[in-house]
């Protein structure tokens, strides 16, 4: 998948309780006195999870981030999480003139780092080390961003966005906190990546370069392409995920499109071949699960100039409409060891052996077999371990499970 100046494709801590405090703020409609204007930060991944080796540049990873016209610390605005493609770094989207239609947005645009990575904390044949990018991009991007700057609190003012390899991180990212975004966007996404599993997955360890950088597992990422790792990481398996979430999806043909400068210096297989096919399966699994998906096919390829045509349909479409703020019921899939999911916090003694489901309804909350224990810490404070599978009901400031009380191990409320 080689790039002409194109883009090749590509748990959380709780997220600032106080910020529920903020509904009043101003939504960062402010006179505008001075235009956007683009930071780069530094974010430091916790316990060396992203060495600098897995960086195009010496450490610790960067963000870029587009500060909106007239922004002002005392106002609150909207959130753009923005996900790089492959081969691509956090100052790519800058360079190559994509993010020029977001000047007149009026939110804060973060750009954090995502090397070659997938979005995923590597399998590493089980050891599950790292590079751990999933983790960094939850536990230290979005903490950092939301410390840092002043950031609406509701979900529909949280979208999480990203191209090619970047569309791969925003929809399997945004299943992964479902509280927190309520816009997900994917364009010319690598939304699949078990298709055709025996040619492309081999591929993915040439394009995340791990044998020149020290890492000789035949398959580092995911482990083996039909493993319940791989399934756990698949946004096409995951779209359950995404339900009450706003999911904007768009692909080439592979066609030429007006854009493209030049159509006969483009190989046109890598969106027809890959990219559309990968992205035709992945609506029809948004449209089975009932997801709200705006699914937009156009002529174009894998390139610049469709990229930008594709990032001004997504911000036609809207990525700070309603959303429901807090559903009664919901389902969501994992093989993440720890995470956050709508209103609690889970972590497992140990990375789960298999996908595990969390399903919610009502005050009910059921978590199937995980092959590990799972400790619940609620947002009103209470706290739960219990082997899995379990069943738990939520009221208030109190937590009751189905098991006996030697099953259930302890819990408390503070």
């Amino acid at each position: 998948m080689a790039v002409r100046r194109r883009l090749k494709t590509g748990c959380v801590g709780t997220i600032v309780l106080a910020m529920t405090l903020l509904g009043g703020c101003a939504s960062g409609t402010t006179s505008r006195t001075s235009p956007a204007r683009l930071v780069t930060i530094t974010i430091p991944s916790a316990n060396g999870g992203i060495a600098s080796k897995w960086l195009s540049y010496p450490g610790p990873p960067r963000a870029n981030v587009l500060l909106p016209a007239g922004y002002n610390r005392n106002e609150h605005y909207p959130l753009v999480v923005f996900l790089n493609g492959l081969d691509f770094n956090y100052d790519s989207y800058a360079k190559y003139g994509l993010i020029k239609p977001f000047d007149g947005l009026g939110a804060i645009v973060v750009m954090p780092e995502g090397g070659n990575g997938w979005f995923t904390d590597w399998w590493n044949d089980g050891e599950r080390g790292g590079p751990s990018w999933e983790s960094y991009e939850l536990e230290a991007v979005i903490p950092t961003v939301l410390a840092r700057y002043p950031i609406l609190p509701q979900r529909r003012d949280h979208a999480l966005i990203g191209i090619s390899m970047g569309g791969l991180g925003a929809t399997y990212l945004g299943g992964r906190l479902p509280g927190f975004f309520g816009s997900v966007a994917t364009l010319s996404g690598f939304v699949d990546p078990q298709y055709e599993a025996a040619s492309i997955q081999p591929a993915m360890a040439v394009f995340s370069s791990a044998a020149s950088n020290g890492d000789n597992d035949p398959d580092p990422i995911y482990g083996p392409p039909d493993g319940f790792y791989a399934d756990g990481h698949n946004p096409t398996l995951l779209t359950e995920n995404l339900d009450h979430t706003r999911v904007f999806e768009s692909t080439g043909t592979g066609v030429p499109s007006k854009a493209d400068p030049d159509p006969g210096q483009f190989d046109t297989l890598e969106e027809s071949k890959v990219i559309y096919p990968m992205n035709e399966r992945y609506h029809e699994a948004l449209v089975a699960a009932g997801i709200d998906v705006t699914y937009q096919v156009h002529p174009g390829n894998h390139d610049i100039p469709d990229f930008l045509n594709e990032i001004k349909a997504m911000l036609a479409w809207g990525l700070f409409a309603p959303v429901v703020a807090q559903p009664a019921s919901w389902d969501n899939h994992t093989v993440a060891t720890r995470g956050q999911l709508w209103d609690f916090n889970y972590r497992f003694a140990s990375p789960p052996t298999r996908i595990v489901t969390f399903r919610q309804s009502g005050s009910t909350l059921s978590i199937s077999a995980a092959g590990s224990p799972v400790t619940i810490t609620t947002g009103t404070g209470c706290t739960i371990h219990a082997p899995t599978p379990t069943t738990v009901h939520l009221s208030n400031r109190t937590v009751v499970s189905e098991r006996r009380p030697d099953e259930v191990g302890h819990m408390a409320c503070r």
